[in-house]
């Protein structure tokens, strides 16, 4: 007779039917209202593209109008044609699990029975962030992204290429010749703006270097719809800031290493700033680098550990990598402000690099998320010997895509350089 494991039946338990959509519901908010980015998204759902894993919208073009004057001996008009373009989404499986022993300190009010807390707090983050991440990398799949400088790569920014009013205004001006709905259909009662998505870094340079007036937005809020963390505007153009559009190494690489050995989740952080106590105890406070390759880094650096060839910059599609802040350096041994929240294998890249800053101009929106499966919780049960195992996960099945690039304009700086 087969046992639970052959018939699948002992991953089956998930919330109740009868609660499901309440709890969806739930994330979806706590999304909406966490997330920065994807509040910028189309969003449409499809729950019969689970069976065949693909969305497709189909649009009708407008006519072409005809304005030759016609002779009185017409008797028949050949007509405007009519067309259509398609964008299809294949959609992807995403999701993640939390897992915690009963007695972590960690999870004790958890094992309350605190559900909706669990969804807003620490599982609902992770799904939030990672969504997040998915539309930042959909808005970046822009086909033709402008680089400052006259450059034409991320790895070929300098220091010097950072954002200017000249950059805004031209972007301006493209959206507008472009004829983007988002610049000219007024929407908040102040009338049309394009909106830009970046980083504080970039704000601060436009600000120091613009020679109109920056007007911050406790100036016009209450007078129409504020976004969230928007921060102000200038010629036109309404300004929000995100860290999520700092690409942090990704730009030439200035030092690099790799681990000398396989690093384990919780492991490389040590006293911070002699006032946090980092990790738990037990935990490996430090990694280790190849023979030599310690006297590269400094002490104050933020590198990312991340897969890849030596001499490349991290991959925004790379799943694995994660930044920190090194602390302390001895020898080759290396320890962050934080553990590693992931597992890093032997020969892992470490990478010093430029920062580049991302700059997302919205006339409208151009990413669709296409959803052919609600992101929804899973409450698992224990499968381990002591039966001390608690796994919460989450799995959605859809795809952030790019869908209308006219809408959008893509501009990588670097940042200008602080004062201290």
């Amino acid at each position: 007779m087969p046992n639970a494991y052959e018939t699948g039946q002992i991953l089956s338990t998930t919330i109740p039917a009868s609660q499901r959509t309440y709890y969806e519901e739930l994330l979806l908010d706590t999304i909406r209202v966490k997330s920065l980015l994807m509040n910028f998204c189309r969003y449409k759902e499809d729950f019969e593209a689970v069976k065949s894993g693909r969305m497709t919208f189909t649009e009708v073009l407008d006519a072409a109008p005809n304005w030759e004057p016609h002779p009185e001996s017409v008797v028949w008009l050949k007509g405007g044609h009519l067309d259509s373009r398609q964008v299809s989404l294949e959609l992807e499986i995403h999701g993640d699990v939390l897992k915690y022993n009963d007695y972590a300190d960690l999870v004790s009010y958890w094992n309350r029975g605190d559900l909706r807390g669990l969804i807003r707090g620490k599982l609902g983050q992770l799904v939030t962030d990672e969504i997040d991440i998915l539309a930042r990398n959909a808005f970046m799949d822009h086909p033709s992204g402008y680089f400052a400088g006259g450059k034409t790569s991320l790895t070929t920014l300098l220091d010097a290429d950072i954002m200017t009013p000249e950059y805004v205004q031209d972007i301006v001006v493209d959206l507008e010749e472009s004829n983007i709905p988002g610049v000219f259909a007024p929407e908040d009662g102040r009338g049309a703006s394009i909106v830009c998505v970046t980083t504080p870094r970039v704000i601060r340079d436009i600000r120091f270097n613009s020679n109109s007036p920056w007007l911050d937005v406790q100036a016009y809020e209450g007078t129409g719809r504020i976004f969230r963390n928007e921060v102000g505007t200038w010629n036109g153009v309404r300004f929000i800031k995100s860290n999520r559009l700092m690409l942090e190494n990704y730009g030439e690489v200035l030092a690099e290493g790799s681990l000398a050995a396989d690093a384990a989740e919780g492991s490389g952080a040590a006293t911070v700033d002699g006032v946090y106590t980092v990790g738990q105890p037990g935990a490996t406070t430090y990694v280790t680098l190849q023979a030599g390759e310690g006297a590269s880094f400094a002490v104050g650096d933020r590198v990312t550990l991340h897969a890849g060839l030596a001499g490349s910059p991290p991959a925004k599609g790379d799943g694995t990598q994660e930044t920190k802040r090194i602390v302390a350096i001895n020898g080759d041994q290396i320890s962050f402000d934080t553990p590693l929240l992931k597992a890093h294998a032997a020969g892992t890249i470490v990478t010093r690099g430029r920062d580049v800053h991302t700059s997302l101009f919205l006339g409208g929106p151009s990413v669709v998320m296409g959803v052919g499966e609600r992101p929804n919780i899973h409450v698992l049960p224990k499968i381990d010997d002591l039966q001390l195992i608690n796994r919460f996960s989450w799995r959605g099945f859809l795809k952030l895509q790019m869908f209308r690039p006219e809408y959008s304009r893509v501009l990588y700086t670097a940042g200008g350089s602080l004062s201290f």
